[in-house]
């Protein structure tokens, strides 16, 4: 199925037409873009934007419309108020979502008439955030009771066939007002990028709408999108990642391949690595570009004279070398794996004739609060050792503590680069 997308163009790659593209594609429908303005933007800033004449969007409209069968619309930005009558005009027998845009997320103006936007608002599902459904209601918005009557006013003096007010300004609630009943979604709170939720959340919801869903199910599923979104975001936009799913599915494929591989490769040091296995065991975790951690469930562990995996290599099967890994790659992010090993002296001795960066931490200067909070030993004792050493730690040791036996952990830039170091540092005389 196809759905129609009318809105404007993000030159920063992070919102807009772009976004709605990918959303609508990553979701398995077929977009329609029609472009309606053209900002001149970064990350950064908002610099103007250009509105296209209202024949051309109108004629944009009917193109497409006389050809593929259009279950829903999604409208954003709009640029001037003679477009918005016309794209109201030329949808209104559609299902429409509209997102009405007021400003950018760093108060750019982005409509020449704030009052236009309201002709189509009647008959629409409308996705306002807190600024938006403030400007729309005319209500100032503090909390849920709030939100709730803003968007009771919008539907019943605006004609909106639903209002979906977006909580992300108060505390991640999002709230449907459709058919006289309030539905509420609570929000996870992701520490990432933010910027193009608006879009990738309106036109998420068009494309569940053309799938069929209901409503209140089409909110509830547009709204965990959008949070994956921001979860696996992209650093050069600084902007939600739509194609997360896609993304995420092949760089786990290719992260467990390369680690199996690795894992492989480490068996048949297995003699030589038997010694050195902690009496905890020894584990290998490496990440994918997105951040997630795959590593040997179960371990590897002593086997009579050499060393096997207990289980296979799966996702989060590590808890201790994931945070770990995740810590240090806050300051390096080239780093993606990571293998522990039993402590002694003859190892860090060899590592630093090898000429690796060695650095450490002591568990017994762990601060109090830090031994309170749950698991927070092991970031603190990586933020230790990074700050301590003079470039990138290739190897950290600990010398335990009571109860706490004590580790080596070496990282690399992949799982072949661990596995050659742990190779040469086990090697009776390296050079």
């Amino acid at each position: 199925m196809a759905v129609l997308i009318v809105a404007g163009l993000d030159t920063g790659g992070g919102a807009g037409l772009k976004a709605d593209i990918e959303t609508v594609s990553a979701l398995g429908e077929h977009p329609l873009p029609v472009l309606t303005s053209v900002t001149y933007q970064n990350p950064e800033k908002v610099s103007g934007y250009f509105s296209l004449p209202a024949e051309v969007v109108r004629e944009e409209i009917r193109a497409v419309r006389g050809h593929f069968d259009i279950k829903a619309v999604k409208v954003g930005m709009l640029g001037s108020g003679e477009i918005a009558k016309v794209v109201a005009k030329e949808t209104e027998d559609l299902k429409r979502v509209f997102d009405p845009v007021m400003a950018s997320s760093t108060g750019e103006r982005l409509i020449d008439d704030l009052e236009s936007l309201k002709v189509l608002v009647k008959g629409s599902i409308v996705t306002p955030n807190v600024p938006e459904a403030e400007a729309l209601s005319g209500l100032k918005i503090h909390s849920l009771e709030d939100m709730k009557e803003s968007a009771k006013a919008i539907a019943e003096e605006l004609g909106a066939e639903a209002v979906i007010v977006k909580g992300g300004h108060l505390d991640l609630t999002d709230l449907l007002h459709w058919n006289g009943e309030f539905f509420e979604f609570k929000g996870r709170k992701v520490d990432s990028f933010t910027h193009g939720t608006g879009c990738a959340f309106s036109s998420a919801l068009a494309a569940f709408l053309t799938k069929g869903l209901e409503l209140p199910k089409a909110v509830e599923r547009a709204k965990r999108f959008v949070e994956n979104s921001i979860r696996f975001s992209k650093a050069e936009a600084r902007a939600v990642n739509p194609l997360w799913e896609l993304q995420r599915d092949a760089h786990r494929f290719r992260a467990r391949e390369e680690l199996e591989k690795a894992v492989e490769e480490l068996v048949k040091l297995g003699e030589r690595l038997n010694p050195h296995v902690p009496e905890v065991g020894t584990n290998f975790a490496l990440t994918t570009p997105l951040g997630e951690v795959f590593a040997v469930k179960g371990r590897i562990v002593r086997y009579e004279k050499t060393i096997k995996p207990v289980g296979p290599v799966e996702l989060n099967a590590s808890d201790h070398l994931r945070r770990a890994l995740l810590k240090m790659r806050e300051f390096y992010p080239e780093v993606r794996a990571v293998l522990n090993l039993r402590y002694s002296e003859g190892l860090i001795e060899r590592a630093k004739k090898l000429g690796l960066a060695v650095s450490f931490y002591n568990r017994r200067e762990e601060p109090e609060d830090v031994k309170r909070a749950e698991r927070g030993t092991m970031e603190w004792g990586i933020e230790t050792a990074v700050r301590r050493a003079e470039k990138r730690p290739d190897v950290i040791y600990h010398l335990g503590d009571w109860g706490k036996e004590p580790m080596v952990l070496v990282f690399g830039r992949d799982a072949r680069e661990v596995v050659e170091r742990v190779r040469v540092l086990l090697s009776p005389s390296p050079r």
